[in-house]
């Protein structure tokens, strides 16, 4: 258990984020927090689960990233690739809501 994501702890862990400015990495974490809170089951204390944190700091990542996709096409490499972040992917959701083990019936 711990604390949601600030400033500090996110350079720590993140190295972009050293070349974002304060304010934008804040806006990023606290959205990121608003989005992992509405999405994940609700916390019966104030302390914050570790993948609660881990997922504010992957969802702050990927809007970043998509605030840097090339609209028009490629990635910068003059190529067809483009790289489409999309908000709360497959990868936050199972860090805030991992899949469970069903029994199935044959």
């Amino acid at each position: 258990m711990g604390t949601w994501h600030d400033i500090e702890s996110a350079r720590e862990q993140w190295l972009d984020a050293e070349t974002i400015s304060d304010d934008t990495l804040e806006a990023l974490l606290e959205v990121a927090k608003g989005q992992a809170i509405a999405y994940a089951p609700a916390l019966p204390t104030e302390d914050v689960p570790t993948n609660y944190a881990y997922a504010q700091l992957r969802q702050a990542q990927n809007l970043w990233n998509a605030g840097r996709v090339d609209a028009s096409g490629g990635a910068g490499d003059g190529g067809d690739f483009v790289a489409r972040p999309f908000p709360l992917d497959w990868h936050v959701k199972a860090i805030l809501r991992p899949a469970r083990g069903r029994p199935r019936v044959r």
